[in-house]
């Protein structure tokens, strides 16, 4: 069984304009979601799906859209152009090389935790 089909979607009725779904409209007016994958880089609308009435913020004109979509894309090469630069740069390879470190840190903390919570729960028997 996968997990949508034991999930009930019904009541996520609230549409950002990214296209995430909420429940209400106030977590759909705060969308994060919204700051990556809609041209306007916020939540300008919610629309109830139900009854496609615009329920938060206001419709953009088809003008307004295209507007908005040509300075996304002028926002989003920008952005990787300098994650492509960063990702050139000595510091990045040893911030990504110190996050690996410290990503094994954690494991082996995790490991030594789940012993401990093996020990504690035989002891207890």
């Amino acid at each position: 069984m996968t997990i949508s089909a034991s999930f009930d979607t019904s009541s996520y009725i609230f549409e950002c304009c990214c296209g995430e779904r909420f429940n209400n409209i106030g977590a759909a007016s705060v969308c994060k979601k919204c700051r990556n994958y809609s041209v306007w880089g916020y939540t300008k609308y919610v629309v109830n799906i139900l009854t496609e009435e615009v329920v938060h913020g206001e419709m953009p004109t088809d003008e307004e859209y295209a507007a908005a979509e040509a300075a996304a894309e002028i926002r989003w090469a920008e952005e990787a152009r300098e994650f492509e630069d960063w990702k050139a740069t000595p510091q990045a390879t040893s911030r990504e090389s110190a996050r690996a470190h410290e990503r094994c840190l954690q494991e082996q903390a995790d490991a030594e935790e789940d012993i401990l919570w093996d020990e504690q729960e035989r002891l207890s028997r």
